[in-house]
């Protein structure tokens, strides 16, 4: 023991140090630590291992003999009731179950009944049934107020409640999910995966064999929050899967073992002396995951998507039931090459290809099957040219704006034929087209402009039909009105209009009138102005 002393000194290097090392007793040490192998690392190493089978072999578990390095069956018997004690849990939950269902489980689990109630308001079926009797953007208001109390409600102790539950549940499905079977086979090969009516009998076996097994063990037991409140848990488990999971009096008996087996770190000086590694030391994995903001991140997410997802709705029926008012059917196509299908040569580049697609074609079937007719018969032959204004502004109004919808339809069928294939702008598309490189926004630049400026056109002349629509069908609502006056304000003779036509002018008019309206409301919905 005094040498042991002498040479602890002289590790130390107090002030000085340097003139002592030059005298006597400085060489004398020296010469020592030559002789008796004073900072040798594999002497070093040879004297811990040996400290350690001391320690080993006294040990009141008596799971490792460090002669001969063997693990005993004790050591068997502990892993075995822990595998009895938790086998279902391995069955019936797996590692990725933590990152789905059981999240949500842990959250409900702390919430209170308000948050809850206010939870169901924003479910979808909640919120489609409350959408039947107010506006979107009226709930949505709503909605909002709810998410704000229902995230307030999760406040920062129970915020780190939660995960601190999550964080315990996901180590202990881990530990739980360690391949018991694969080791005990190793003590006893007669044994059962998940069987456990036959009472094994354990040999004891070369450390070799179990060492790596020993190490993984570990790294899931000292993980494990040994302290926690196993019944929340298990409770929790239980709800996952609607059964029992755990044989919770098994289960206290083999905490307690762990317990002290954690705190003994035998395990840890098994593997340090059966892989003649005395330095090793066991790394817990350490759960430290944070669920709640994930959670009501997501939970706003769903919300606003559903929300989103009732304004498109709402925005197509009343698109089909408009189109149906204006057509007496929702399938009408006129467009050929603006169209939505032609965006397939845009499918390669990052270009939103024609975006005006619906609005144009409604516009063109319009124009093509009712205005050039109908509205020609009624409003220009008729009205403009035979009626008696009261005023020519009024009448040059009117006119100005029929020939503008006449002038914006030839320019509508002018742009889609130009669209073809064998068109101007169709040839330019699919040049540009053909010159994009994948993944290259350089190549795109052309198609993009090229693209645009389409777009913009379309959009134009969906916009002053639209307008000068609008100043017809004002007109046309106000000449029906006008016809049943004593005194008519607009025009003057029309007993002798009606007259000229076989149908009664008056229902003629107001026929027009509501077709009209109906499609100016259809056209308004795509440019954003209803």
């Amino acid at each position: 023991m005094a040498k042991d002393g002498v040479q602890r000194k002289g590790t130390e290097k107090p002030q000085g140090a340097a003139e002592k090392d030059s005298g006597p007793n400085g060489i004398l040490e020296r010469i020592l630590g030559i002789f008796l192998g004073f900072g040798d690392p594999e002497r070093d190493r040879k004297r811990a291992l040996k400290a350690l089978g001391k320690s080993l072999s006294k040990d009141r578990f008596k799971f490792y003999k460090p002669r001969g390095s063997q693990v005993e069956a004790p050591l068997a018997r502990m892993l075995y009731d822990t595998y009895r004690a938790v086998y279902a849990v391995r069955k019936l939950v797996q590692p990725s179950d933590t990152s789905g269902a059981l999240k949500l489980l842990v959250i409900e689990s702390r919430m209170t009944d308000h948050q809850y109630e206010l939870k169901e308001q924003m479910e979808e079926r909640a919120l489609r049934e409350r959408a039947k009797t107010r506006e979107v953007k009226e709930l949505a208001e709503e909605v909002r107020d709810t998410l704000i109390d229902f995230v307030g409600a999760f406040d920062a102790n129970r915020v780190k409640e939660i995960n601190a539950i999550y964080n315990e549940l996901r180590a202990f499905v881990q530990f739980c999910n360690f391949d018991y079977y694969f080791t005990l086979r190793k003590f006893d090969s007669a044994i059962s995966e998940d069987s456990f009516s036959y009472k094994p009998k354990f040999d004891s076996i070369d450390a070799e064999y179990v060492v790596d097994d020993l190490r993984d063990f570990q790294e899931f037991l000292y993980s494990l929050p040994l302290e926690t409140d196993w019944q929340r848990l298990f409770d929790l488990l239980s709800s996952y899967r609607g059964v029992e999971v755990v044989d919770r009096d098994a289960w206290q008996k083999v905490v307690k073992t762990l317990r002290l087996v954690s705190e003994s770190r035998i395990l840890e000086r098994i593997v340090q002396h059966s892989a003649e590694d005395p330095d090793w030391v066991a790394k817990p994995t350490v759960h430290n995951t944070r669920i709640v903001e994930p959670y009501l991140n997501e939970l706003k997410t769903n919300v606003e998507g559903v929300l989103q997802k009732l304004v498109k709705e709402r925005r197509n029926n009343r698109i089909e039931k408009l189109v149906h008012q204006v057509f007496g059917t929702t399938v009408v196509a006129r467009t050929k090459n603006y169209t939505a299908k032609a965006n397939v040569i845009f499918q390669k580049s990052d270009v939103e290809g024609f975006l005006h697609t619906d609005s144009l074609n409604y516009l063109k079937a319009y124009l093509l099957d009712y205005f050039k007719k109908d509205m020609r018969e009624i409003v220009q032959d008729l009205l403009i040219v035979r009626g008696k204004w009261v005023t020519s502004v009024q009448a040059q109004q009117v006119s100005d704006a029929y020939h503008g919808v006449l002038a914006v339809s030839e320019q509508i069928i002018k742009l889609d034929d130009s669209l073809a294939d064998e068109g101007e702008l169709g040839q330019r598309l699919r040049r540009a087209a053909g010159r994009v490189v994948e993944r290259d926004p350089g190549t795109q630049k052309q198609l993009k402009e090229l693209v645009k400026t389409i777009n913009q056109e379309a959009e134009r002349l969906v916009t002053e039909a639209a307008q000068n629509l609008i100043v017809i069908g004002k007109n046309l609502k106000a000449l029906v009105d006008d016809v049943e006056r004593k005194e008519p304000s607009m025009i003057i003779n029309w007993k002798e209009l009606d007259a000229a036509i076989e149908e009664d002018l008056r229902e003629q008019m107001s026929a027009l009138y509501r077709q009209l309206y109906y499609l100016v409301q259809l056209l308004q919905v795509y440019t954003a102005k209803s």
